[in-house]
């Protein structure tokens, strides 16, 4: 019995360390993202890790500025600290007095795109694109 309170109290002190938290390699990114020049809204905005053990990729959505804050998670802002690939797709549903874009897979499935999140940097991008269309 004081096997299984001692294992459950360490589990416990671990949840409450590390659970509530966070991982703490993680820092705030926000940006803007242009096509052609112009704002661009409603874009999604992933950032893939692209070294170390842990993979997972953060979250935003441009506004009706371009503008973007990442989610690592539902509860935590931000990115992993390190290189990034960085695919921005359309949304097929951008709401209401927002025109669907389309955009070059350089930009989304091959991406070109590559982004550093430091410790020590403001870790805001910005990503100029280019719709190829003259």
């Amino acid at each position: 019995m004081t096997h299984r309170f001692l294992a459950l109290n360490v589990l416990l002190g671990v949840t409450l360390l590390f659970g509530c938290s966070g991982p703490s390699n993680i820092q705030p990114v926000s940006g803007s993202i242009t096509l052609d020049g112009k704002p661009c809204p409603g874009l999604f905005v992933l950032f893939t890790p692209l070294e170390g053990e842990q993979k997972t990729s953060s979250r935003g959505q441009t506004d009706e500025n371009g503008q973007f804050t990442l989610r690592y998670s539902s509860q935590i802002q931000g990115a992993l600290i390190g290189k990034h690939l960085v695919q921005v797709s359309p949304n097929p549903d951008p709401g209401p007095g927002i025109a669907k874009v389309s955009l070059p897979p350089r930009y989304n499935r091959r991406s070109e795109l590559r982004a550093e999140v430091t410790t020590d940097g403001d870790n805001t991008f910005q990503f100029d694109l280019t719709s190829g269309k003259k």
